[in-house]
């Protein structure tokens, strides 16, 4: 069978988004780092000019290497209007990056993708840890009472907890099913190096629970063939996401269970329903103004205050519209429920668990945590995509 002329690109045109994703990659991780100090984000060169180096490739693989289908060239360009009116609504360009990659991965395989994040960011990761430790860039600590939350080159303890919890959803990706018992020790340990030097009990729990899943996967595949397992993964997306929202939505003070839920998330609930009153929703997002408490280059606005919302559902809710959360939600429950179908577990796992810690974790539109953000380009391109060329030889007819 010949490969399909449309929907695919060249093997040129891999490395290209491969060049480009790097270097995208490479950016955003210095930016949300203490490496940061050495240098000004905010400065034209770093934030325009080598922002639109790192694009150049992809677009010169969209012109050259891609071929598309009418009905796949029409949803690009819906989708890149939407992001446009997005931008202009808050006045800023943080999903200009996103719709470049969503765009830019037509016809690399996701399993590629992956890889390229995962031997990247551990890179960086690692020289930021090493880096922090010898006292080159500075080793971010605040405090949970009188215990220290060391960040280890990143710009709080909870981000640097979050990259080892996107590392492990890449690296389980990239496992699959070969998924071992050295696997499952080595993210064991990591769990409780973020609870005891991060003090990061969220993240803790979801990287202990993922090993643990993971590991169930590999030894007890059979039990993820369930219908009302199957059921569950893609059908809490949505649930996850709504739930969520409502959550904050509803909370009160006054009621004792949000209250006690409320202490247990860190204030997590408040300041979501805070910046709800401050600003509503809106179709297509507006600006919002957010500071936290992590290292920054910034003068801190003490008008302002702490102002944070960390549920990634609502903080894209409000941020960038309802229309872009229902996007991704929609996407993500999507691409699961058709994994699932073809007795691939793994992918709809990791979903399952994006979007529950986008309950309590904002990096869920952050591609430079997040490499599985790229699925949504299967919202796009509906039609199958051949990632290569499968030649077989003809069956001979039976005389």
């Amino acid at each position: 069978m010949e490969e399909s002329t449309v929907n695919r690109t060249t093997k040129l045109g891999r490395k290209l988004f491969y060049a480009s994703y790097i270097l995208m990659l490479v950016r955003m991780l210095a930016v949300n780092s203490t490496l940061s100090a050495y240098f000004d984000p905010s400065d034209i060169t770093f934030k325009y000019i080598l922002r639109i180096v790192s694009w150049l490739p992809i677009l010169l693989k969209l012109i050259t290497q891609d071929r598309f289908s009418l009905h796949t060239l029409f949803s690009y360009g819906f989708f890149v209007c939407f992001i446009s009116v997005i931008c202009f609504m808050t006045r800023g360009f943080e999903l200009t990056d996103l719709a470049i990659l969503v765009v830019g991965v037509h016809g690399v395989p996701i399993k590629n993708v992956v890889r390229v994040f995962f031997y990247t960011a551990s890179a960086i990761c690692g020289l930021l840890f090493v880096l922090s430790l010898g006292g080159v860039i500075q080793n971010y600590v605040n405090y949970a009472g009188d215990k220290p939350r060391y960040a280890f080159g990143n710009v709080y303890a909870t981000d640097f907890a979050a990259t080892l919890f996107y590392l492990e959803l890449a690296h389980a990706y990239l496992k699959g099913k070969k998924y071992n018992v050295l696997n499952f020790l080595f993210w064991i340990a990591a769990s409780f190096f973020v609870l005891h030097f991060c003090v990061a009990r969220l993240d803790f729990v979801l990287i202990f629970c993922f090993a643990w899943v993971m590991f169930l996967v590999a030894y007890v595949p059979k039990f993820f063939s369930f219908r009302a397992v199957k059921t569950m993964l893609w059908s809490l997306i949505p649930i996850f996401c709504i739930g969520s929202i409502l959550l904050h939505i509803l909370y009160t003070p006054s009621n004792d269970f949000l209250e006690w839920l409320n202490q247990l998330l860190s204030g997590r609930l408040y300041y979501g329903n805070r910046a709800i009153g401050d600003y509503g929703y809106s179709l297509f997002g507006q600006k919002i103004k957010m500071q936290g408490w992590g290292f920054t280059t910034k003068e801190w606005d003490a008008e302002l205050g702490y102002y944070f919302v960390d549920c990634g559902w609502l903080s894209v809710a409000l941020r960038y519209g309802i229309f872009m959360a229902a996007f991704v939600c929609i996407t993500f429950t999507v691409v699961s429920r058709k994994h699932l179908k073809a007795n691939d577990c793994v992918l709809p796992v990791i979903l399952f668990f994006l979007a529950l810690t986008s309950v309590v974790d904002h990096h869920i539109l952050e591609y430079q945590f997040d490499p599985f953000l790229l699925v949504l380009n299967a919202g796009l391109c509906t039609e199958k995509i051949r990632a290569k060329a499968v030649t077989r030889a003809p069956v001979p007819e039976r005389g």
